[in-house]
C-alpha cells in the first residue's frame, strides 16, 4: 500500500521571508509539519550567516531537516538530496 503525505513547497527569491512563513505555516497545520531544507548551501554546517539560515530561536520548535548536516568540502549532489528528503518524509 502506498503511503500518502501532503507536501507544500515554499519558493521564492533570497531574503523575502520564506523561512519565517514556512515556520508559521507549519505551526498552523494540525499534522505536526516539518520543514525540509532545499537550499543546497544550507545543508552545510557553519554557513549560517552566509546562507541566512533561520536561527534555532526562530524555528519555534518546528523540525528543520537536511540543514547543517554536511561538512564544508563534502560533496552533496541532488540525487543524494532526493533520497535523503524521501527518507525524511517517510521516516515516521
Amino acid at each position: 500500500m502506498a503511503l500518502k503525505k501532503s507536501l507544500i513547497a515554499v519558493c521564492g527569491t533570497t531574503g523575502v521571508g520564506k523561512s519565517r512563513f514556512a515556520v508559521d505555516l507549519a505551526l498552523s497545520l494540525p499534522c505536526g509539519a516539518k520543514i525540509i531544507n532545499a537550499d543546497a548551501m544550507q545543508a552545510y554546517e557553519g554557513t549560517d550567516i552566509l546562507t541566512n539560515k533561520i536561527p534555532f530561536s526562530e524555528r519555534n520548535g518546528v523540525d528543520h531537516l537536511l540543514m547543517s548536516f554536511k561538512r564544508p568540502g563534502e560533496q552533496y549532489v541532488v540525487g543524494e538530496w532526493v533520497k535523503d528528503a524521501v527518507r525524511e518524509v517517510y521516516s515516521d
